[in-house]
């Protein structure tokens, strides 16, 4: 079974902006822990790819960067045809309304930017990623 892809911002939720500072998010690498085995991660933020690259790495998290239009915002770069998460801190208007277009609100993972990812960030992502699983057994079950 292909694992499920995990969108993930960089900037608001591995690393916390402070004093025009850029400081890994104080949950990261517990984080990072977790979801590294269990998900396909992808990078959509706003850095540059060789910057959000150097996080990832400094965190050891194997990730792709993910481009993506900014008039169209994050979710233009999103694949609805496949089982996927995305934990982010600013969504836009126009993500939260393809989101909901798409029926995958329920896949948002809010973060608060002044926390980051918390242990409450990975419970949500897991306990989302078990409820679908669920849902989708009961679909294909007689």
């Amino acid at each position: 079974m292909r694992k499920p892809v995990l969108y993930l911002d960089v900037v608001g939720t591995l690393l916390l902006e402070k004093g025009g500072e850029l400081t890994v998010a104080p949950f990261a690498k517990p984080f990072v822990e977790a979801v590294k085995d269990h998900f396909q991660v992808k990078l959509l933020t706003t850095l540059e790819e060789h910057h959000a690259l150097r996080v990832s790495r400094a965190l050891g998290l194997v990730a792709d960067y993910l481009p993506y239009r900014h008039a169209l915002g994050k979710a233009s770069s999103i694949r609805f045809d496949e089982v996927f998460f995305w934990v982010d801190d600013d969504p836009g208007p126009e993500d939260l309304l393809r989101l909901s277009d798409e029926r995958c609100s329920d896949r948002l993972i809010p973060v608060n930017r002044r926390e980051g990812v918390t242990e409450g960030t990975l419970k949500k992502l897991l306990n989302t990623f078990r409820d679908l699983q669920g849902a989708q057994k009961s679909e294909s079950s007689p």
